[in-house]
């Protein structure tokens, strides 16, 4: 069984306090070489997916949810920077036959996200971003109750790791030499392998 996750962030880091970007100086010349340490806040917005078995339509849909993390930011220029990240987020997730919808169980992620930054500005209180990266995905499944009494004794559901891609738009503001502000939407492809095993 598969299901895929293309999940849309909305706001990754909305209200994010950047815990001291350690040592930027308001002067973007001198943001070459420094690092930032971070912390964030994204609401996520999972798309649901279909498959048929046993000659039925099933659709399962995963409830949105917020997701927590924190960040590493290394500015290489004062133009480019990388990110690297780890979030931590579960949805519940139902499926739907005939009419009839029901909770499956419990999708909890953590992805581990690597994003290389183009900044458009050297303004040294706002740096607008765009960004594209790579993701490695740990996925774990719980089944409930419902999906337990359905099933045969003995199945369990498998969930894969799994490698996405994402894309992101931002604006960094800094509040000071050692605290900014991030807003960003991120739009993430990730596709992730279901089974039901005996």
């Amino acid at each position: 069984m598969k299901k895929k996750f293309v999940a849309l962030f909305f706001f990754v880091a909305a209200l994010v306090l950047v815990f001291s970007q350690i040592g930027f100086a308001q002067d973007a010349k001198d943001m070459k070489g420094r690092l930032g340490l971070g912390a964030r806040v994204a609401y996520v917005n999972y798309s649901g997916d279909s498959f048929d078995e046993l000659g039925y339509s099933i659709k399962v849909d995963f409830d949105d949810n917020v997701m927590y993390g924190g960040n590493l930011t290394y500015f290489v220029h004062e133009y480019f920077s990388f990110e690297l990240s780890v979030d931590y987020a579960k949805t519940d997730v139902d499926a739907r036959v005939l009419g009839v919808s029901a909770n499956i169980g419990e999708m909890k992620q953590v992805p581990i996200l690597l994003t290389a930054r183009t900044h458009l500005s050297t303004n040294p209180k706002v740096s607008p971003y765009i960004g594209i990266g790579i993701g490695y995905y740990l996925n774990d499944w719980e089944m409930s109750d419902a999906l337990k009494s359905e099933i045969p004794p003995g199945y369990s559901v498998d969930t894969e790791d799994s490698i996405g891609f994402h894309v992101n738009l931002g604006v960094e503001s800094f509040v000071n030499k050692h605290v900014a502000l991030n807003l960003e939407a991120k739009y993430i492809w990730n596709r992730t392998d279901v089974e039901l095993k005996s």
